[in-house]
């Protein structure tokens, strides 16, 4: 099974000299198809970098990052932001919704920042549909809970089904029973569709659902655990 995105030895470096932090340090980790993953670790472990590096939203200083095969370490910002349009879907802790947009148009954009052909508005209510949203299409996102603003969210990030799904602390900002219901949601939707979440996280609700567990300490990974059994 060929890995989705791959990262060799890869560094990640701010500063210089005196004021050099090295964020990441010669990290190595491969993610397969329809995995369930959390990166975990303590405040400056390098977590958050190494999802960055992942997600294409930050160039590594040193080593390598593959997206399905194919090394991306030096392409230019505009082929990248292509990839990452087409290719990553992402689930933010503070939702980034576009306010004046109502949820069927916030997952339509995702189509066509992507470029992607089909039936945009068909597409987008199937999805919003299969996240329990069907009646909700087209409220703005003021006129929704949080957990119905980030179920539109996870709704934006699988209808391009893109081969990787990023959530960077997706229950932060949801009250208990929200956030279980968003992660029973994303489990469900690994579950049927295969579609493949990496978590930055300290929730230990999501851990609890996890069936990989990266934990990073001082920008190096010390363990890489499957505590479910994996994939």
């Amino acid at each position: 099974m060929s890995a989705i995105c791959q990262l060799e030895n890869a560094s990640k470096i701010y500063g210089s000299g005196p004021t050099e932090v090295r964020a990441l340090d010669s990290v190595s980790v491969s993610i397969e198809p329809g995995e369930f993953t959390v990166f975990s670790g303590p405040s400056g472990s390098g977590k958050s970098t190494l999802l960055n590096l992942i997600g294409l939203l930050d160039e590594a200083s040193s080593g390598q990052v593959f997206l399905q095969g194919h090394d991306v370490s030096h392409l230019s910002q505009r082929k990248l932001a292509s990839l990452r349009a087409q290719q990553i879907g992402f689930i933010f802790q503070s939702f980034n919704l576009v306010p004046v947009l109502t949820a069927l148009e916030n997952v339509t954009l995702a189509l066509q920042l992507a470029g992607l052909g089909g039936n945009h508005k068909e597409q987008a209510t199937k999805v919003l549909q299969d996240v329990g949203l069907g009646e909700f299409l087209h409220r703005r996102p003021n006129q929704l809970s949080g957990g119905q603003q980030q179920r539109v969210a996870v709704a934006r990030a699988l209808v391009k089904k893109p081969a990787l799904v990023i959530a960077d602390e997706p229950t932060a900002n949801l009250d208990t029973k929200s956030g279980d219901n968003v992660l029973d949601l994303m489990h469900d939707l690994n579950e049927s569709l295969g579609a493949t979440f990496l978590f930055s996280t300290h929730d230990p609700r999501v851990m609890a659902r996890a069936k990989r567990i990266v934990k990073l300490r001082d920008g190096r990974i010390e363990a890489d655990e499957r505590p479910n059994g994996g994939v």
